[in-house]
């Protein structure tokens, strides 16, 4: 998990994925920018043989020296190799009238995702970096009412972004 998210945060120029302020530092070392991550979350879901990635980070609006740092969302799909590389990557960067509907979701019922096993069904594995907080999440399969809504949200954000894409593997995730 952990070269995961590595390998997520050099795609994204930052240090980390965790909530609080960022130091911004080029090859030299040298301060570059600050932000501030407000959160961020990650699903990684597992359909059969596949697996795919989809992600969400929030930034609050900062400034530092010359550099005025919208309030923004990224959000983004990859898949990863055998060696925990990102192999294919998507992002898309919102910064005027966004919604994160995943983070706006206010109730799971943590102990009714699912009663029974996964077989040829679908897994997700749910990471989420908040302020003082890291939380991880295994489902399988599930059928409560609210885990189903949380599940129609990411397969919403999924294919959404695998039909902007135009990258064949994330479009077949999600058809």
């Amino acid at each position: 998990m952990n070269k995961v998210i590595t390998s997520l945060c050099s795609k994204l120029d930052i240090p980390d994925l965790r909530a609080g302020h960022l130091t911004i530092r080029n090859e030299k070392n040298w301060r570059t920018n600050e932000m501030y991550i407000d959160y961020s979350w990650l699903v990684k879901i597992t359909l059969s043989l596949n697996e795919c990635w989809i992600f969400s980070v929030k930034f609050n609006k900062t400034e530092f020296r010359e550099f005025q740092n919208p309030e923004k969302l990224i959000q983004g799909l990859f898949t990863i190799d055998k060696q925990g590389e990102i192999d294919e990557f998507y992002k898309i960067t919102k910064t005027d009238n966004f919604e994160d509907k995943v983070r706006n979701l206010k109730y799971y019922d943590l102990f009714d995702a699912n009663p029974g096993i996964t077989l040829d069904g679908v897994a997700y594995e749910y990471f989420v970096f908040a302020r003082n907080t890291e939380l991880r999440f295994s489902l399988n399969n599930p059928n409560s009412e609210s885990w189903k809504i949380w599940e129609k949200e990411i397969w919403t954000i999924g294919g959404e972004l695998a039909k902007k894409s135009e990258i064949e593997c994330f479009k077949k995730m999600f058809e």
